[in-house]
């Protein structure tokens, strides 16, 4: 660490940094959006010096003189900062460490660079010069310095901006083509030139294959898809099959919305104590479940379609049960027992998320008490405890394929797990708080995280490397949502914007403001053509998402070009959005009686 402390003179801090501010301010106007950038990291580093000096007055001192220089979007550090006052309180803070092992990037061109170094230089400012060289990242370009503007819509992040190193990695954001959705057609076909031999009319049976077919996503790659064996999985289950063909054949029926073709949105309020405890609601693929997170650490499971949920048989008469029967999954049910709704009870803590595998037969849960369980949906019991985080799980999913699945948690980090390991087989550690979500790419290969620090990272599931690392949000991120063609991201939270990210070139495609509070939940349409969010303050708004297809282009400027319609509820607020494979919404929260 830095001794400065014990030489320099208290008052030299003060100096210094009135210097530093004074210097930013008479810069020119073409260099002082970029030079004001050094405030923040600049402030936060004396004061650390002055507390590790032990010189505790001193540091609250300067920290109250200056505090009000800085961004308001920083409080949430500065609040934590303020309270560390002794050398002994510092060493062991979290906030400590970040700050000294994750340098802090300030992107600058040549020029500005050259302003600073001259001025620290006339003014013989060792002590910020120091600070500079062991504690930021000077990520510096040629070419003209950035506006006001620029820098607005990439700065907020704990660690500053992404560097330009970040994000060179080349994604394979493709889609590659289904061989088990090629094989089922195959068959079909076959069935159907049998039908067509008895049958007068072959006609109205070759349509409807044509009209799958037409459904040319799941047939054949999309541009930059990462080959079908790169992230492996085993043979599919007879029922995992089916249920694949079934969700291959409904997509075909999948209506095109756009502007001048809203979706329907068809709302399920969770009323009284359940909306009291209610943490987090997730809804199967293909719509026939929902899943509710409650406080009360339990996990209730509710039908969505006229299908009861059944339990198993007691012990007893599952002794009379044939196994060998072809229907033996049906005949251990209790169909006296049908209820709508089942109980998942096992968490000795807060639930805070859930998410379905892709056939409905198993449901993740991740919860306060650092656990991530895997339930059966033909039993409603759990199968299998996994530990591995030990704190908080904030958010669970499956991957698109199911086997696979990710956790995030307030440790920091994201994990990923395969149904038949009980260990990690990675860990995705980078954030410097909290990962708050996280998400699959469509192909599996890819995993999106948000985080408390302000950041959204894409990892690469095969290396475990972090591949891209988005700035510009204000606040912790709690949702994430990629375009069914994974070449965008959404993401949103606690600063009520919603930013759109191209996963290819890294680019902030466009910012879309409208709502009042935290935005809990996106999700896009399954065509990608709309763009669903909903949150705190109790409405859906809908937005138009299909100028993203044309690359080049530059989407509607502002946010109410983009808003196809908003939509409010009385008093729920929004917890699930989710796209039938028709695309209808489905939206689901608690009523707030209060």
């Amino acid at each position: 660490g830095m001794q400065h402390s014990r030489e320099t003179e208290p008052s030299k801090y003060d100096e210094s940094y009135i210097s530093l501010l004074e210097f930013v301010e008479k810069s020119l106007d073409l260099y002082r959006p970029e030079l004001s950038l050094l405030v923040y990291p600049v402030f936060v580093h004396l004061y650390l010096d002055l507390v590790m000096g032990g010189l505790s007055d001193a540091a609250q001192h300067f920290f109250a003189k200056f505090q009000g220089k800085q961004e308001s979007l920083y409080d949430d550090e500065l609040t934590r900062l303020r309270s560390t006052t002794t050398p002994q309180q510092l060493v062991r803070s979290e906030l400590y460490e970040s700050f000294k092992k994750n340098k802090f990037t300030v992107r600058m061109c040549k020029d500005s660079l050259q302003c600073l170094v001259k001025h620290l230089q006339v003014h013989q400012h060792t002590l910020i010069l120091n600070i500079i060289n062991q504690y930021l990242n000077l990520d510096v370009f040629d070419g003209t310095p950035r506006t006001h503007i620029d820098i607005r819509k990439t700065l907020g992040a704990m660690d500053g901006e992404a560097s330009s190193t970040a994000n060179k990695t080349k994604i394979l954001y493709g889609i590659p083509k289904d061989p088990d959705i090629v094989a089922a057609l195959a068959e079909l076909e076959e069935e159907e030139s049998e039908v067509g031999a008895e049958d007068d009319k072959p006609k109205k049976k070759k349509l409807k294959k044509e009209t799958l077919a037409g459904k040319k996503g799941k047939l054949s790659s999309t541009p930059n898809a990462p080959p079908v064996t790169r992230v492996p999985l085993p043979p599919l289950r007879d029922c995992e099959q089916a249920a694949k063909f079934v969700a291959f054949k409904e997509s075909a029926k999948c209506i095109t919305l756009g502007a001048s073709n809203l979706p329907s949105i068809c709302f399920y309020t969770i009323l009284n104590s359940f909306g009291r405890c209610l943490t987090a609601v997730s809804i199967a693929d293909n719509s026939a479940l929902l899943a509710g997170s409650f406080s009360d650490s339990i996990v209730r499971i509710w039908t969505l379609t006229p299908k009861k949920l059944c339990p198993l048989k007691q012990p007893n008469q599952l002794q009379q049960v044939t196994f060998a029967a072809e229907d033996v999954l049906e005949r251990i049910l209790d169909t006296s027992c049908s209820m709508e709704i089942q109980q998942l009870v096992g968490h000795s803590g807060p639930v805070y998320s859930t998410s379905f595998n892709p056939d409905n037969t198993f449901l993740l849960s991740g919860s306060e008490d650092g656990t991530v369980r895997l339930w059966s949906l033909q039993t409603f019991t759990a199968l299998v405890c996994f530990k591995g985080h030990n704190y908080p799980v904030w958010s669970v999913e499956f991957s698109p394929f199911g086997f696979y699945f990710i956790s995030a948690s307030q440790d920091r980090t994201v994990r990923v797990w395969s149904t038949d390991h009980n260990q990690p087989l990675r860990i995705l550690a980078g954030h410097l708080s909290d990962v708050d979500c996280c998400k699959f790419h469509p192909n599996g290969n890819y995993v999106a995280s948000g985080s408390s620090d302000r950041s959204v990272r894409i990892w690469d599931i095969v290396t475990g490397m972090c591949v891209r690392v988005f700035t510009g949000h204000k606040g912790s991120i709690q949702s994430l949502a990629f375009s069914p063609d994974g070449r965008f991201l959404a993401s949103s939270g606690t600063d009520h914007r919603i930013l759109i990210w191209s996963v290819g070139t890294a680019l902030q495609m466009c910012e879309l403001r409208g709502h009042l509070d935290t935005v809990y939940q996106l999700a896009f349409s399954r065509d990608g053509n709309v763009l669903a969010s909903g949150g705190l303050d109790n409405c859906v708004k809908l937005w138009d998402a299909s100028g993203l297809e044309e690359e080049g282009t530059k989407l509607a400027q502002t946010s109410q070009e983009c808003l196809l319609g908003s939509y409010a509820t009385k008093q729920t607020s929004v917890h699930c959005l989710h796209f039938t494979r028709k695309n209808l919404l489905l939206a689901s929260g608690p009523y707030n009686s209060s």
